[in-house]
């Protein structure tokens, strides 16, 4: 790596890295796939980011309260994007089982190959990039992604 890159912060590295997936992934979906995405916001995307996440840890759901807090949305802006969303049959609301009180949104089964289709061409634009790392220097990658991913779940409580 080029002395060059040492000034830019950890922080614009990441940044530049995921930006670069994600262009790189969406280039890489089918036709079809692309103009599905191409309807959406990028605040709708990152609500759908934020429900997909949190649901690989917790299935049942994210509650609109934290869906809100986690997109930097008021309750009452979050519940029209999950209107919104429902109306193009991307996303699900459920009564959660445990608080009458609380709302559960997850991604509706309907779009769940298209989330996974989403996922798929981005992973394979990160297994690209990986690839050009040492079986060694692959480990180290490994180790230090499921150490900051751990350290940032703990800290969101997702755990």
């Amino acid at each position: 790596m080029s002395d060059a890159y040492e000034d830019v912060p950890a922080i614009d590295k990441m940044r530049c890295i995921t930006e670069y997936i994600n262009r790189s992934g969406f280039r890489a979906m089918s036709d079809t796939l692309r103009k599905k995405v191409l309807k959406l916001s990028v605040r709708q995307c990152t609500v759908l980011a934020n429900i997909r996440r949190y649901t690989l840890l917790h299935p049942e759901g994210i509650p609109m309260s934290v869906l809100a807090e986690r997109a930097g949305m008021s309750p009452s802006a979050a519940s029209h994007m999950i209107d919104s969303l429902m109306s193009q049959g991307m996303v699900e609301r459920n009564a959660s089982p445990t608080d009458r009180r609380a709302v559960l949104v997850t991604i509706a089964k309907s779009s769940q190959e298209t989330s996974a289709s989403i996922e798929k061409a981005q992973q394979s634009v990160m297994d690209e990039l990986v690839s050009s790392l040492t079986e060694e220097e692959a480990r180290y990658h490994n180790l230090i992604i499921n150490k900051i991913y751990a350290a940032v779940v703990e800290r969101e409580g997702l755990t």
